[in-house]
């Protein structure tokens, strides 16, 4: 593993960034080319990021001097033949323009206290791929500005120590099926955590190791690069479509623009409940499975069980894929609750590359990784939102929007569910009406 946990850049080249951000970019330029987005940047931990605003601003302007190179492009056009070449040699022309798209400052919050704020705004085809970057800068900084005297040591033991643990309960539990696939882009302690990391998974778990959402560590490692859609597919077909159709919609169309290639549906954009609503046996035959990111992941995949044998789907011809904030040893059991009955695969992130341990400093503060969300709140100049099937994974910051949605999809208005939004909502500095 390395012998350091920082690099001198923190984005490593233009394909430093999640797979799912390409795929959704290859279809909007395809089906929504003049959509206009915005994103905003929230820190769930209770962290006052404002100091580093500074050299967070610093690392992202140095984006414009990123491009996709020719080797790259080739690169994608072999591991990636669902991506139209059209598509793919249009990236030579790409390039980031942060001082345009993006914007930075300090947001005065309701408590007194003040908080990083980012926003990125422009067309959604040209904005698409800051996501996973920036958070990936915002937590390299944090890092290297609080954390940076953490040992690499503690970093490969925890990590070591993890491993271990996992071979010796594969083979007592007798469990042959175990997949997993690194996801950690967006919430790594640094790029080089995350490259050792991988590179100790490759040795120590080859048959394990699916595979790495990150294109430019896939590369590196010859791995495969792992990743379908995200929320905001989902959340933009809300402002372009009839609400009550985006749904099914938005599952429609990514299934006629990828002919099948990549087939694994998210589920929880409105909720499991509206999902299966939505998800008829025209679609359930045509996706080669469904991803888990919130919700109790037992009662969700037994409801994905029970609606495919609905529908006289074998389950086993299909695939749960479970993201929800994941460990070893969640994901193991959850491996061996549905052994036999479908076909399970996983995606870890931040326990994979974020890891200390129990790590503490001098001054007697235990490290936490950073928790944070970069969320489409508008397309264009329409609210969004992202229900989930956890109430505090919900995004939205216009609550009539909210209420009107669950109106729409025959969902439950929960006062308290409200009052709890609008609470996190001004906690995070936001009016829910004008952003102040």
């Amino acid at each position: 593993m390395t012998t350091n946990l920082f690099s001198s850049r923190i984005i490593q080249s233009a394909l430093d960034f999640d797979v799912y951000k390409v795929n959704m970019m290859s279809a909007v330029a395809a089906l929504y080319p003049d959509a206009m987005v915005s994103y905003k940047f929230i820190v769930r931990s209770d962290e006052e990021l404002s100091e580093l605003l500074p050299e967070v601003k610093a690392e992202v302007l140095k984006l414009q001097d990123v491009c996709f190179t020719s080797e790259e492009i080739q690169y994608m056009k072999r591991v990636a033949p669902y991506l139209s070449p059209e598509f793919l040699d249009g990236l030579h022309a790409f390039r980031f323009n942060p001082q345009r798209d993006v914007a930075f400052n300090i947001k005065s919050m309701a408590d007194g206290s003040s908080q990083l704020r980012i926003t990125i705004n422009g067309l959604w085809k040209e904005t698409i791929l800051y996501e996973t970057i920036i958070m990936s800068i915002v937590s390299e900084v944090r890092s290297r500005a609080r954390w940076s005297d953490i040992p690499v040591e503690q970093f490969q033991a925890v990590l070591a120590e993890k491993v271990h643990h996992l071979k010796v309960e594969l083979k007592r539990r007798n469990i042959t099926n175990f997949k997993f696939a690194d996801m950690s882009t967006r919430r790594r302690f640094s790029f080089q955590a995350q490259r050792s990391m991988l590179a100790f998974l490759s040795k120590e778990l080859p048959g394990c190791l699916a595979g790495t959402s990150n294109y430019h560590l896939a590369r590196e490692f010859d791995l495969t690069p792992i990743g379908t859609v995200a929320h905001e597919w989902f959340m933009g077909h809300q402002a372009l479509v009839n609400v009550r159709d985006s749904q099914k919609v938005a599952l429609q169309r990514w299934q006629e623009m990828f002919k099948g290639a990549l087939g694994i549906a998210l589920t929880d954009t409105i909720g499991i409940d509206a999902f299966l609503k939505d998800f008829d046996e025209a679609l359930s035959n045509a996706y080669v499975g469904v991803r888990h990111d919130s919700g109790c992941p037992y009662t969700w995949g037994e409801k994905m069980i029970e609606h495919y044998q609905s529908l006289g789907i074998n389950p086993m011809t299909k695939t749960l894929v479970f993201t929800d904030g994941l460990n070893f040893e969640q994901a193991l059991d959850i491996c061996e609750h549905f052994q036999g009955r479908i076909q399970v695969s996983f995606g870890i992130g931040t326990s994979l590359a974020n890891d200390m341990g129990d790590y503490v400093n001098a001054q007697g503060t235990v490290y936490k990784p950073l928790s944070i969300v970069i969320k489409m709140v508008e397309c264009n100049g329409s609210p969004v939102a992202k229900i989930s099937d956890e109430p505090e994974k919900a995004m939205c910051e216009d609550i009539f929007f909210l209420m009107n949605l669950k109106r729409r999809f025959d969902l439950p208005l929960n006062l308290e569910e409200c009052r709890a939004l609008l609470d996190r909502l001004e906690k995070e500095g936001e009016n829910y009406l004008i952003d102040a």
